[in-house]
């Protein structure tokens, strides 16, 4: 590429994507979610990564404490609509400042899951599942020793895709708040089932 005289290379650049119709720094878009939809979906991946482990011991997750970071808006009616906060595919030149933001918190206990089929995983499914082989190894590695009252804490955004399905995402959240994206928290309980 040919350099402009008399122009600086990072004005060039900038003037160069301001023409081309992009801007150099994008904020994601905040998406809205339905309660039922995400809760509904945290209950499937936890029934997945309960019970598509290998091995012994086997790792049990027996208390899920989840929280959510929800907001609230005034329909066009008048009524007050709560929603989880996420990421939708668009973007915002400006991240929205008139959004205050609340937490919902509920703890469950999974259920017996004998006719639960998994489901493809949305993202949180992996993580446990690498963090259960880890301890596992651990446990099963000498010199043996007692282990019990494991904790897992994941933090999250969910990301809405472009056929209207949701993903969870655990990577990047560093990035994702420093965009002002809410993020949720989930925390594993796990025992040793024997």
């Amino acid at each position: 590429m040919i350099k402009p005289r008399g122009i600086p290379f990072i004005v060039f650049i900038i003037l160069l994507l301001v023409a081309v119709n992009l801007s150099p720094i994008r904020i994601a878009q905040a998406g809205e979610f339905e309660i039922d939809e995400i809760i509904t979906a945290i209950k499937n991946e936890i029934n997945t990564a309960n019970i598509s482990e290998l091995g012994s011991p086997k790792f049990t997750i027996e208390t899920v404490k989840v929280a959510l970071t929800v907001d609230s808006t005034e329909t066009e009616k008048g009524a007050i609509a709560v929603k989880i906060v996420g990421l939708s595919n668009g973007f915002e030149d400006e991240p929205s400042t008139s959004k205050s933001y609340h937490n919902l918190s509920f703890s469950f206990q999974p259920s017996d899951s004998s006719g639960f089929s998994p489901e493809i995983s949305r993202g949180l499914v992996e993580p446990i599942k690498r963090v259960k082989s880890s301890l596992k190894k651990a446990y099963n590695t000498p010199p043996s020793f007692q282990m019990e009252g494991f904790t897992l804490k994941l933090e999250f955004a969910i990301q809405q895709h472009a056929d209207g399905g949701i993903r969870f995402r655990i990577l990047e959240i560093e990035d994702l708040k420093a965009q002002k994206i809410a993020t949720h928290q989930l925390k594993l309980y796990l025992t040793i089932a024997n």
